[in-house]
């Protein structure tokens, strides 16, 4: 088993990168993060840190392929959040991507439990999300309106930096 990700506290901010990944009938897949890691057991997308040196979205093109086998061919760039949790804060750059037909998904049992594809709806509702993942896709336009994000009741934030 490799080294988990422990709290890093206020003063660093990681960058990483992920990627709302929708198949033809608008579900979103998510993973379910390895019980080690921080956010254990909850489902997110499919990303990561963003190497030293690395754009962005060459480092959501390698995160998805190396947690779910899935080579993007077309991905958008949707813009920047800044998720401040319990343990730290992420500036975390998100991409969209649509896969056509059907696909494998092979996922890395050292990152995450398993996969699924969510009817977005589910998402807003659900405190089994990681931080803020329902109000980074109400910020892209990509879910309608809710009144509160159930993700962020341990007082976690979201706040976008930038639309693309």
């Amino acid at each position: 088993m490799t080294d988990r990700l422990k709290a890093w506290g206020d003063k660093k901010i990681i960058r990483i990168a992920c990627c709302f990944i929708f198949n033809e009938t608008g579900e979103v897949l998510l993973l379910q993060r390895h019980s080690d890691d921080l956010g254990g057991g909850k489902w997110g997308t499919a990303g990561g840190r963003i190497e030293h040196g690395e754009e962005p979205k060459a480092a959501v093109i390698r995160e998805v392929r190396e947690e779910t086998g899935l080579q993007l061919d077309e991905i958008e760039e949707l813009g920047t959040h800044e998720i401040r949790m319990p343990h730290g804060a992420v500036h975390m750059t998100s991409f969209r991507s649509i896969i056509q037909g059907s696909v494998t998904i092979v996922i890395d049992p050292e990152e995450h439990h398993e996969y699924k594809w969510f009817d977005i709806s589910t998402i807003k509702t659900g405190d089994y999300i990681l931080w803020g993942i329902p109000t980074i896709l109400h910020d892209f336009g990509l879910l309608d309106d809710f009144d509160t994000d159930p993700t962020l009741a341990d007082g976690s934030q979201a706040v976008l930096l930038g639309l693309l």
